[in-house]
């Protein structure tokens, strides 16, 4: 039998690294192109579409709160997190077809579409990706293994990010010549909405849960209250609540707001991909040797380092803010910063569920990761609802070409979206991570565990 701190094969990381991808496919895809394309090839307004988003975070945080209390009663003979891979792989990929294929109907009609199609998305998102997410948490309890998990994880969501953010346009551009602009983007996703299909079914067929099969078989049902409570007495929960969220603002600025800043700043629709190139290329090849500042200093002090990089790269950039040489070499500098974040990221979650146990007696995965999503969606809700708002009110006009000139307080505001709002936030983590304590008490929590559960 298996035991909790198993050396994980590669084929098993490499199928767990399958399911980020295809979640990238989509996660990508929103962060650099919807607002785009709902904005400038649909043409709906900015601020619309920020209402939009926002009201659907709100109702796809209950969608994640109930998915995390699900995936705790769930007792199949694949696990509990494993089998929701199996039931929404095939509508993750029709869901991420929808998104990108707005009817040519009256604007009305269009913005209802919208609103129903991002909601299924939101809401299938959460329900294959949470169960995703914490199934890592039930493959081993072996701190680096799981590290070294989420190195892969986030590896191949890069790599998937890469092909995505480089690939789309090209190819939009290439089917548009046959079939027009609207329906091309219809047509690219349809194909990216298979591939995910398919890679979901690859992970859930490549990878195990074995915490579950060594403890005693536990079916009795823990209510949501007290779950809940449970993980609000978790105060490592709360401070990666707080960098999961600076994270996320971090990605709107070098995702969504870099494709504003490409066409008002830079009048260049190509910088678009190469920025984000020049991102990714150096965050995939820093994955190859990261879990070595990791197993030396710890997750924590890694996370650290990471925005530390960050934050170097927007002061070199701001006296250069329409330099592309310049906007190319710290956008590598944050690629970098980036990776360290994301290698350690989910790993620390799940230490923080064994944390959350050794501190209440409840061991609750799902609920700590969904919540972790409940609070997490409606943040990134109200971050591009006010970077829609925040384009609307600064005059920005989604009918011009890249070749046009924005208003001067459009510029002035996507300027700050991309380089001032993510330099303050990079900031107030490295403040917060002073405080990250969870790396050196982690033995004594998984002896004590042990010991507890009779190990």
């Amino acid at each position: 039998m298996d035991t909790i701190g198993k050396k994980l094969g590669l084929k098993e990381k490499m199928a767990y690294g399958c399911g980020d991808a295809a979640s990238n496919i989509i996660w990508a895809s929103t962060g650099t192109f919807l607002m785009f394309y709902y904005t400038d090839v649909v043409n709906i307004n900015a601020a619309t579409i920020g209402v939009i988003f926002l009201i659907a975070r709100v109702i796809n945080a209950v969608v994640a709160l109930l998915t995390g209390w699900l995936i705790d009663n769930t007792h199949s003979k694949y696990g509990k997190a494993r089998p929701w891979l199996l039931w929404f792989a095939v509508p993750f990929g029709i869901v991420t077809f929808a998104i990108f294929a707005v009817p040519d109907v009256a604007k009305l009609y269009q913005i209802i579409y919208v609103f129903i199609a991002y909601n299924a998305m939101m809401s299938v998102y959460s329900l294959i990706n949470i169960p995703y997410g914490s199934m890592a948490t039930m493959m081993t309890k072996d701190q680096y293994q799981r590290t070294l998990l989420n190195i892969f994880r986030q590896l191949f969501a890069q790599i998937a990010s890469l092909l995505v953010t480089a690939g789309t346009l090209p190819l939009i551009n290439f089917m548009t010549e046959y079939v027009g602009e609207k329906k091309a983007w219809s047509i690219v996703y349809g194909i990216f909405g298979v591939i995910a299909a398919i890679l979901f079914f690859l992970c859930f067929a490549g990878c195990k849960e074995r915490i579950h099969e060594n403890e005693e078989t536990k079916t009795e049902k823990i209510r949501v209250v007290d779950g809940v409570k449970a993980v609000l007495k978790n105060k490592y929960w709360h401070m990666l609540m707080v960098i999961s969220i600076c994270i996320n603002i971090f990605f709107q600025a070098i995702s969504t707001v870099n494709t504003y800043y490409s066409k008002a700043i830079l009048h260049n629709s190509s910088m678009i991909s190469i920025l984000n190139t020049a991102y990714i290329v150096p965050a995939i090849a820093t994955f190859f040797f990261v879990h070595l500042v990791v197993k030396k200093y710890g997750k924590g002090k890694t996370t650290m380092f990471g925005w530390m990089i960050i934050c170097v790269s927007y002061v070199i950039l701001l006296p250069f803010t329409e330099n592309t040489t310049v906007l190319i070499i710290t956008a590598a500098m944050r690629g970098v910063g980036y990776c360290f974040l994301l290698a350690v990221s989910s790993a620390m979650v799940s230490d923080a569920v064994e944390y959350g146990e050794w501190k209440t007696k409840i061991r609750v995965e799902g609920l700590t990761f969904s919540m972790q999503g409940f609070v997490g969606t409606i943040a990134a809700g109200i971050v591009t609802a006010v970077i829609g708002w925040v384009l609307n009110f600064s005059k920005y006009d989604g009918t011009l070409s890249f070749a046009d000139t924005q208003a001067g307080s459009a510029v002035l505001a996507i300027k700050l979206l991309f380089i001032a709002v993510p330099f303050v936030v990079g900031v107030l983590n490295i403040i917060l991570l002073k405080f990250y304590k969870l790396d050196k008490m982690y033995p004594q929590i998984i002896e004590d565990l042990n010991k507890r559960n009779g190990k």
